[in-house]
């Protein structure tokens, strides 16, 4: 404890910044799963430095995952407020919004934040599963397709254009991306996922099936890299992976693309599905 009250002194002298010991101890506090305590931290830190974005910022993070969404909300606001190009107080705020059930105006969130960040992917690729998610999907088509001119060997921009042009009706460019997408990250599982998608829309069951297996074998190699590269290690690391492992093998298993073929037996054991009722796929 002596050792962190020398360097937080050390903070507010080194950058003349009074906040910078409550940012700091905020974080730390964060770090340990003290969010209640960091939220107050942040406060103060805010209280200290009236223009700056970063505290109010952090705030919002902290009661985001407080579960208090209308907090969080006005403190992205007024993080926006204090600086217009904060996009990444947007990006909060349409959090927030998205879980409150307000699609419209988490998109217009992220509309504003790409006015002064028009090459972010991620904003493009967010705003694009809003669109989605409210039933636009030209809109959304659109947004994957100006990410993947930004990024063409982004992994999920490549996949979520795929998915829109193949909801669009556009089979063989949805088909050359999910190739390219294999092309360019042969060890991931959303291509070859793609690939089934692909093929269940045309009827063969077969490569929808070999599709499949091959995205089942790449899904938990795939989890354990994010989540080691997020610094996750040992039991945490291993438990986390067969987890979001599972996750990930159900959500596929359960795509309504693959109900035409659920009462197959033959295709379920192909797939690399779990020996369960076909119902579980409807």
């Amino acid at each position: 404890m002596r050792r962190l009250a020398a360097l937080l002194a050390c903070a507010a002298a080194c950058t003349g910044d009074p906040s910078a010991p409550h940012l700091a101890r905020g974080n730390v506090l964060v770090n340990n799963g003290k969010r209640a305590e960091a939220a107050a931290e942040y406060r103060e830190a805010a209280r200290l430095a009236p223009k700056s974005s970063l505290p109010v910022e952090r705030l919002g993070d902290v009661l985001y995952d407080l579960g208090r969404q209308d907090e969080a909300l006005a403190a992205y606001r007024e993080a926006a407020a204090r600086d217009p190009g904060a996009f990444t107080a947007r990006i909060g705020a349409a959090r927030v919004l998205t879980a409150l059930g307000r699609l419209s105006d988490a998109r217009d969130e992220l509309t504003i934040a790409l006015r002064g960040q028009p090459t972010n992917l991620y904003l493009l690729l967010s705003r694009g599963n809003l669109y989605q998610r409210s039933g636009d999907p030209k809109a959304a088509l659109r947004d994957y397709e100006a990410a993947v001119h930004l990024e063409s060997r982004n992994v999920p921009a490549l996949f979520q254009y795929g998915a829109a042009l193949l909801e669009d009706g556009q089979l063989e460019e949805a088909g050359r991306t999910f190739d390219r997408l294999v092309e360019v990250a042969p060890d991931a599982p959303e291509g070859w996922f793609g690939r089934a998608l692909w093929s269940a829309r045309r009827g063969d069951r077969g490569r929808a099936a070999e599709g499949l297996a091959a995205a089942n074998q790449r899904v938990e190699a795939a989890a354990r890299r994010r989540l080691a590269e997020q610094g996750m290690k040992g039991e945490a690391l291993d438990r986390a992976t067969a987890e979001t492992t599972q996750r990930s093998r159900e959500q596929m298993e359960a795509d309504p693309a693959f109900a035409p073929f659920a009462a197959d037996p033959g295709f379920r054991r192909a797939a690399g599905f779990a020996a369960r009722a076909p119902d579980a796929m409807r």
